[in-house]
Protein backbone atom coordinates (compact mmCIF):
# COMPACT_ATOMS: atom_id res chain seq x y z
CA UNK A 1 0.00 0.00 0.00
CA UNK A 2 1.36 3.42 -0.91
CA UNK A 3 1.47 6.02 1.91
CA UNK A 4 -1.67 8.05 2.51
CA UNK A 5 -0.50 11.59 3.10
CA UNK A 6 -2.42 14.53 4.61
CA UNK A 7 -5.36 15.37 2.37
CA UNK A 8 -6.31 11.69 2.14
CA UNK A 9 -9.51 10.40 3.73
CA UNK A 10 -9.48 8.18 6.83
CA UNK A 11 -12.50 5.92 7.39
CA UNK A 12 -13.32 5.08 11.00
CA UNK A 13 -15.80 2.29 11.77
CA UNK A 14 -17.31 3.11 15.17
CA UNK A 15 -17.95 6.60 16.44
CA UNK A 16 -17.26 6.51 20.19
CA UNK A 17 -14.68 8.45 22.15
CA UNK A 18 -11.76 6.53 20.65
CA UNK A 19 -12.96 7.41 17.16
CA UNK A 20 -13.41 11.01 18.28
CA UNK A 21 -9.83 11.29 19.52
CA UNK A 22 -8.48 9.62 16.37
CA UNK A 23 -10.57 11.98 14.25
CA UNK A 24 -9.19 14.93 16.20
CA UNK A 25 -5.60 13.90 15.54
CA UNK A 26 -6.41 13.21 11.88
CA UNK A 27 -8.00 16.64 11.42
CA UNK A 28 -5.01 18.29 13.13
CA UNK A 29 -2.68 16.59 10.65
CA UNK A 30 -4.74 17.61 7.62
CA UNK A 31 -6.71 14.44 6.87
CA UNK A 32 -10.35 14.19 5.94
CA UNK A 33 -12.46 11.90 8.12
CA UNK A 34 -15.40 9.58 7.44
CA UNK A 35 -17.19 7.98 10.43
CA UNK A 36 -19.51 4.96 10.14
CA UNK A 37 -21.68 4.48 13.22
CA UNK A 38 -25.42 3.82 13.76
CA UNK A 39 -25.62 6.26 16.70
CA UNK A 40 -27.02 9.64 15.62
CA UNK A 41 -25.25 11.20 18.62
CA UNK A 42 -21.91 9.55 17.87
CA UNK A 43 -19.14 11.52 19.68
CA UNK A 44 -16.82 11.19 16.67
CA UNK A 45 -19.40 12.38 14.14
CA UNK A 46 -19.03 16.08 14.96
CA UNK A 47 -15.37 15.92 13.90
CA UNK A 48 -16.07 14.03 10.67
CA UNK A 49 -16.51 15.36 7.16
CA UNK A 50 -19.37 12.88 6.90
CA UNK A 51 -21.21 10.66 9.37
CA UNK A 52 -22.54 7.45 7.82
CA UNK A 53 -25.40 6.74 10.21
CA UNK A 54 -26.35 3.18 9.31
CA UNK A 55 -26.30 -0.26 10.96
CA UNK A 56 -22.90 -1.95 10.77
CA UNK A 57 -24.47 -4.64 8.56
CA UNK A 58 -25.84 -2.27 5.88
CA UNK A 59 -23.80 -3.42 2.86
CA UNK A 60 -24.85 -0.69 0.42
CA UNK A 61 -23.91 2.04 2.90
CA UNK A 62 -20.64 0.27 3.75
CA UNK A 63 -19.73 0.16 0.06
CA UNK A 64 -20.36 3.87 -0.39
CA UNK A 65 -18.45 4.62 2.83
CA UNK A 66 -15.47 2.64 1.53
CA UNK A 67 -15.54 4.51 -1.78
CA UNK A 68 -15.04 7.76 0.17
CA UNK A 69 -12.07 6.53 2.24
CA UNK A 70 -8.46 5.84 1.29
CA UNK A 71 -7.78 3.60 4.28
CA UNK A 72 -10.15 2.26 6.96
CA UNK A 73 -9.71 1.41 10.63
CA UNK A 74 -12.04 0.57 13.54
CA UNK A 75 -12.26 1.98 17.05
CA UNK A 76 -13.75 -0.89 19.05
CA UNK A 77 -14.09 -4.65 18.82
CA UNK A 78 -17.85 -5.20 18.87
CA UNK A 79 -18.31 -4.80 15.11
CA UNK A 80 -19.38 -7.74 12.91
CA UNK A 81 -16.15 -9.11 11.47
CA UNK A 82 -18.09 -9.96 8.28
CA UNK A 83 -18.70 -6.23 7.72
CA UNK A 84 -15.04 -5.41 8.25
CA UNK A 85 -14.04 -8.19 5.84
CA UNK A 86 -16.50 -6.79 3.29
CA UNK A 87 -14.81 -3.38 3.61
CA UNK A 88 -11.40 -4.98 3.17
CA UNK A 89 -12.52 -6.09 -0.26
CA UNK A 90 -12.96 -2.41 -1.18
CA UNK A 91 -10.16 -0.57 0.64
CA UNK A 92 -7.23 -1.39 2.96
CA UNK A 93 -8.53 -2.12 6.48
CA UNK A 94 -5.98 -1.90 9.30
CA UNK A 95 -5.59 -3.65 11.68
CA UNK A 96 -6.73 -6.62 9.61
CA UNK A 97 -10.16 -8.26 10.03
CA UNK A 98 -8.35 -11.42 11.16
CA UNK A 99 -6.90 -9.55 14.16
CA UNK A 100 -10.39 -8.29 14.97
CA UNK A 101 -11.72 -11.85 14.74
CA UNK A 102 -9.13 -13.04 17.28
CA UNK A 103 -9.47 -10.16 19.72
CA UNK A 104 -13.27 -9.89 19.83
CA UNK A 105 -13.64 -13.43 21.18
CA UNK A 106 -11.95 -14.45 24.44
CA UNK A 107 -11.82 -18.12 23.44
CA UNK A 108 -9.93 -17.35 20.23
CA UNK A 109 -7.78 -14.78 21.99
CA UNK A 110 -6.69 -17.14 24.77
CA UNK A 111 -6.04 -19.93 22.25
CA UNK A 112 -3.85 -17.54 20.25
CA UNK A 113 -1.92 -16.47 23.35
CA UNK A 114 -1.40 -20.09 24.35
CA UNK A 115 -0.02 -20.89 20.87
CA UNK A 116 2.42 -18.01 21.23
CA UNK A 117 3.52 -19.36 24.64
CA UNK A 118 2.47 -16.11 26.33
CA UNK A 119 2.08 -16.33 30.11
CA UNK A 120 -1.64 -16.42 30.99
CA UNK A 121 -3.70 -17.48 33.99
CA UNK A 122 -5.01 -21.06 33.88
CA UNK A 123 -8.20 -21.17 31.81
CA UNK A 124 -10.71 -23.52 30.25
CA UNK A 125 -13.28 -22.87 27.50
CA UNK A 126 -16.99 -23.42 28.14
CA UNK A 127 -19.19 -23.79 25.08
CA UNK A 128 -21.97 -25.96 26.50
CA UNK A 129 -23.21 -27.28 29.85
CA UNK A 130 -21.15 -30.44 29.46
CA UNK A 131 -17.95 -28.36 29.67
CA UNK A 132 -18.63 -27.03 33.18
CA UNK A 133 -17.27 -29.97 35.17
CA UNK A 134 -14.12 -30.22 33.04
CA UNK A 135 -13.50 -26.49 33.42
CA UNK A 136 -13.71 -26.78 37.20
CA UNK A 137 -11.24 -29.67 37.21
CA UNK A 138 -8.83 -27.67 35.03
CA UNK A 139 -9.06 -24.27 36.72
CA UNK A 140 -10.41 -24.85 40.22
CA UNK A 141 -11.69 -22.04 42.42
CA UNK A 142 -11.64 -19.16 43.08
CA UNK A 143 -12.12 -18.26 39.43
CA UNK A 144 -13.69 -15.74 37.09
CA UNK A 145 -16.30 -16.68 34.51
CA UNK A 146 -16.25 -14.40 31.46
CA UNK A 147 -18.47 -14.45 28.39
CA UNK A 148 -16.51 -15.05 25.19
CA UNK A 149 -18.08 -12.03 23.48
CA UNK A 150 -19.24 -8.50 24.33
CA UNK A 151 -17.89 -8.29 27.89
CA UNK A 152 -16.20 -5.05 28.97
CA UNK A 153 -15.88 -2.79 32.04
CA UNK A 154 -16.71 -5.73 34.30
CA UNK A 155 -19.82 -6.69 32.32
CA UNK A 156 -20.31 -10.28 31.24
CA UNK A 157 -18.33 -11.58 34.22
CA UNK A 158 -19.05 -13.44 37.45
CA UNK A 159 -16.88 -14.46 40.38
CA UNK A 160 -16.84 -18.17 41.15
CA UNK A 161 -15.93 -18.69 44.80
CA UNK A 162 -16.89 -22.38 45.01
CA UNK A 163 -17.70 -25.16 42.50
CA UNK A 164 -21.43 -24.88 43.22
CA UNK A 165 -21.41 -21.29 41.91
CA UNK A 166 -20.39 -22.12 38.36
CA UNK A 167 -23.54 -23.54 36.74
CA UNK A 168 -25.96 -20.87 38.05
CA UNK A 169 -23.46 -18.14 37.13
CA UNK A 170 -23.06 -19.49 33.61
CA UNK A 171 -26.84 -19.73 33.15
CA UNK A 172 -27.17 -16.22 34.63
CA UNK A 173 -24.87 -14.94 31.89
CA UNK A 174 -27.19 -16.49 29.32
CA UNK A 175 -25.55 -19.90 28.89
CA UNK A 176 -23.42 -18.47 26.09
CA UNK A 177 -19.86 -19.54 25.21
CA UNK A 178 -17.54 -18.43 28.00
CA UNK A 179 -14.16 -18.94 29.57
CA UNK A 180 -13.35 -19.94 33.14
CA UNK A 181 -10.14 -18.32 34.32
CA UNK A 182 -8.17 -18.79 37.51
CA UNK A 183 -8.49 -15.77 39.79
CA UNK A 184 -5.04 -14.32 40.28
CA UNK A 185 -3.74 -12.76 43.49
CA UNK A 186 -2.89 -9.37 42.07
CA UNK A 187 -0.02 -7.09 42.98
CA UNK A 188 -0.70 -4.64 40.15
CA UNK A 189 -2.33 -4.14 36.76
CA UNK A 190 -0.45 -2.57 33.86
CA UNK A 191 -0.66 -2.27 30.10
CA UNK A 192 1.57 -1.85 27.08
CA UNK A 193 0.42 0.02 23.98
CA UNK A 194 2.51 -0.81 20.92
CA UNK A 195 2.40 0.72 17.46
CA UNK A 196 3.61 -1.32 14.50
CA UNK A 197 4.02 -0.36 10.85
CA UNK A 198 3.58 -2.51 7.75
CA UNK A 199 7.39 -2.64 7.48
CA UNK A 200 7.63 -4.13 10.99
CA UNK A 201 8.87 -1.02 12.79
CA UNK A 202 7.60 -0.88 16.38
CA UNK A 203 7.24 1.75 19.07
CA UNK A 204 6.08 0.97 22.60
CA UNK A 205 4.70 3.69 24.82
CA UNK A 206 5.73 4.06 28.48
CA UNK A 207 4.04 1.52 30.74
CA UNK A 208 1.16 2.83 32.89
CA UNK A 209 0.16 1.23 36.18
CA UNK A 210 -3.63 0.98 36.06
CA UNK A 211 -6.21 1.05 38.83
CA UNK A 212 -9.83 -0.08 38.51
CA UNK A 213 -12.96 0.50 40.56
CA UNK A 214 -15.91 -1.92 40.29
CA UNK A 215 -14.38 -3.40 37.14
CA UNK A 216 -14.08 -0.03 35.36
CA UNK A 217 -10.80 1.69 34.61
CA UNK A 218 -10.28 4.50 37.15
CA UNK A 219 -6.79 5.99 36.83
CA UNK A 220 -3.22 5.38 35.67
CA UNK A 221 0.22 6.46 36.85
CA UNK A 222 3.17 6.98 34.51
CA UNK A 223 5.94 6.10 35.22
CA UNK A 224 4.48 2.92 36.67
CA UNK A 225 7.03 2.53 39.46
CA UNK A 226 7.04 -1.23 38.86
CA UNK A 227 10.69 -1.44 37.88
CA UNK A 228 12.72 -1.96 34.72
CA UNK A 229 12.40 -5.76 34.75
CA UNK A 230 8.60 -5.77 34.80
CA UNK A 231 8.27 -2.93 32.30
CA UNK A 232 10.88 -4.42 29.98
CA UNK A 233 9.18 -7.84 30.02
CA UNK A 234 5.78 -6.27 29.31
CA UNK A 235 7.20 -4.39 26.33
CA UNK A 236 8.91 -7.51 24.95
CA UNK A 237 5.70 -9.55 25.20
CA UNK A 238 3.63 -6.78 23.60
CA UNK A 239 6.04 -6.51 20.65
CA UNK A 240 6.07 -10.30 20.22
CA UNK A 241 2.26 -10.41 20.16
CA UNK A 242 2.04 -7.51 17.69
CA UNK A 243 4.57 -9.23 15.43
CA UNK A 244 2.79 -12.60 15.61
CA UNK A 245 -0.47 -10.88 14.62
CA UNK A 246 1.30 -8.98 11.83
CA UNK A 247 -0.29 -5.88 13.28
CA UNK A 248 -0.46 -2.66 11.34
CA UNK A 249 -1.85 -0.09 13.74
CA UNK A 250 -1.95 0.08 17.52
CA UNK A 251 -2.44 -2.78 19.99
CA UNK A 252 -2.98 -2.62 23.75
CA UNK A 253 -1.90 -5.58 25.88
CA UNK A 254 -3.33 -5.68 29.41
CA UNK A 255 -1.27 -7.45 32.07
CA UNK A 256 -1.69 -8.77 35.60
CA UNK A 257 1.32 -8.75 37.93
CA UNK A 258 0.70 -11.68 40.24
CA UNK A 259 2.15 -12.44 43.66
CA UNK A 260 5.64 -13.80 43.20
CA UNK A 261 6.38 -11.38 40.35
CA UNK A 262 4.77 -13.39 37.52
CA UNK A 263 3.54 -11.24 34.64
CA UNK A 264 0.39 -12.59 32.94
CA UNK A 265 -1.36 -11.38 29.78
CA UNK A 266 -5.00 -10.60 30.51
CA UNK A 267 -6.56 -9.21 27.30
CA UNK A 268 -5.76 -7.65 23.93
CA UNK A 269 -7.32 -4.64 22.24
CA UNK A 270 -6.40 -3.94 18.57
CA UNK A 271 -6.87 -0.18 18.95
CA UNK A 272 -5.94 2.68 21.28
CA UNK A 273 -6.79 1.97 24.90
CA UNK A 274 -8.30 3.88 27.82
CA UNK A 275 -5.08 3.46 29.80
CA UNK A 276 -3.15 4.99 26.89
CA UNK A 277 -5.01 8.30 26.89
CA UNK A 278 -2.15 9.79 28.93
CA UNK A 279 -0.16 9.85 25.67
CA UNK A 280 -2.27 12.76 24.39
CA UNK A 281 -0.66 15.08 26.94
CA UNK A 282 2.30 13.11 28.25
CA UNK A 283 4.12 11.80 25.17
CA UNK A 284 5.76 13.30 22.11
CA UNK A 285 3.35 11.29 19.93
CA UNK A 286 -0.10 10.20 21.14
CA UNK A 287 -1.44 6.67 20.69
CA UNK A 288 -4.00 8.10 18.24
CA UNK A 289 -1.41 9.83 16.08
CA UNK A 290 0.61 6.60 16.15
CA UNK A 291 -2.45 4.65 14.98
CA UNK A 292 -2.93 7.15 12.16
CA UNK A 293 0.75 7.06 11.17
CA UNK A 294 0.75 3.25 11.08
CA UNK A 295 -2.40 2.79 9.00
CA UNK A 296 -1.44 5.63 6.63
CA UNK A 297 1.99 4.11 5.96
CA UNK A 298 3.89 7.01 7.56
CA UNK A 299 6.96 6.69 9.82
CA UNK A 300 6.06 5.93 13.44
CA UNK A 301 6.37 8.81 15.88
CA UNK A 302 8.47 9.23 19.02
CA UNK A 303 6.65 7.41 21.84
CA UNK A 304 8.77 8.76 24.70
CA UNK A 305 7.37 10.34 27.88
CA UNK A 306 7.69 14.11 28.31
CA UNK A 307 6.74 14.32 31.99
CA UNK A 308 5.30 12.29 34.88
CA UNK A 309 1.54 12.16 34.46
CA UNK A 310 -1.63 10.90 36.14
CA UNK A 311 -4.67 10.01 34.03
CA UNK A 312 -8.15 9.88 35.60
CA UNK A 313 -11.43 8.73 34.04
CA UNK A 314 -14.48 10.96 34.46
CA UNK A 315 -17.69 8.92 34.72
CA UNK A 316 -21.26 10.13 34.48
CA UNK A 317 -21.49 9.91 38.29
CA UNK A 318 -19.74 13.31 38.38
CA UNK A 319 -23.01 14.87 37.09
CA UNK A 320 -25.08 13.46 39.99
CA UNK A 321 -25.45 16.93 41.55
CA UNK A 322 -25.60 18.79 38.25
CA UNK A 323 -22.95 20.10 35.89
CA UNK A 324 -19.46 19.74 37.38
CA UNK A 325 -17.54 22.90 38.35
CA UNK A 326 -15.28 23.01 35.31
CA UNK A 327 -13.91 26.44 36.23
CA UNK A 328 -12.51 25.24 39.55
CA UNK A 329 -11.22 22.05 37.97
CA UNK A 330 -9.40 23.93 35.23
CA UNK A 331 -7.82 26.29 37.76
CA UNK A 332 -5.56 23.45 38.90
CA UNK A 333 -2.06 23.77 37.42
CA UNK A 334 -1.04 21.06 34.97
CA UNK A 335 -4.57 19.69 34.52
CA UNK A 336 -5.73 18.98 30.96
CA UNK A 337 -9.43 18.20 30.45
CA UNK A 338 -10.79 15.95 27.69
CA UNK A 339 -14.58 15.57 27.35
CA UNK A 340 -16.03 13.15 24.83
CA UNK A 341 -19.07 15.10 23.64
CA UNK A 342 -21.63 12.70 25.10
CA UNK A 343 -24.92 14.45 25.77
CA UNK A 344 -26.43 12.10 28.37
CA UNK A 345 -24.42 11.50 31.57
CA UNK A 346 -25.16 8.19 33.26
CA UNK A 347 -23.65 6.35 36.20
CA UNK A 348 -20.50 4.45 35.19
CA UNK A 349 -20.62 5.87 31.65
CA UNK A 350 -17.24 7.19 30.44
CA UNK A 351 -17.79 10.89 29.79
CA UNK A 352 -14.21 12.09 29.62
CA UNK A 353 -10.86 12.12 31.37
CA UNK A 354 -8.26 14.49 32.66
CA UNK A 355 -4.51 14.34 32.84
CA UNK A 356 -2.38 15.97 35.52
CA UNK A 357 1.18 16.79 34.44
CA UNK A 358 3.68 17.64 37.19
CA UNK A 359 7.42 17.42 37.94
CA UNK A 360 6.75 14.32 40.06
CA UNK A 361 3.98 11.76 40.52
CA UNK A 362 3.65 12.83 44.16
CA UNK A 363 2.72 16.34 43.01
CA UNK A 364 0.39 14.97 40.35
CA UNK A 365 -1.38 12.84 42.95
CA UNK A 366 -1.83 15.84 45.23
CA UNK A 367 -3.45 17.82 42.41
CA UNK A 368 -5.62 14.81 41.52
CA UNK A 369 -6.92 14.67 45.10
CA UNK A 370 -7.98 18.30 44.79
CA UNK A 371 -9.61 17.56 41.43
CA UNK A 372 -11.58 14.66 42.91
CA UNK A 373 -12.92 16.89 45.70
CA UNK A 374 -14.15 19.37 43.07
CA UNK A 375 -15.86 16.66 41.02
CA UNK A 376 -17.63 15.21 44.08
CA UNK A 377 -19.23 18.49 45.16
Amino acid sequence: MSPKYPGSSIGIVGGGQLGRMLAGEARRMGYRVQVFDPDRESPAAVLADRHWCFPFTEREALEEFASNADVITYEFENIPVESVSFLEGKRPVLPSPEILRVCQDRLREKAFLARQHCPVAAFSPIERAGDLERALRTVGTPALLKTARLGYDGKGQAEIAAPKDLEPAWRGLGGVPAILEKKVRLVAELSAVVGRSAAGAVGVFPIPRNFHREGIFDYSLVPSGLGERIEGTAKEIAVAIASALRLVGVLAVEFFLAEGGELLVNELAPRPHNSGHFTLDGCVTSQFEQQLRAIAGLPLGDASLRSPILLRNILGDAWAQGEPDWGSLLSLPGLRLHLYGKTRPAAKRKMGHYSVIAPSLAEARGLDERAQVILRR
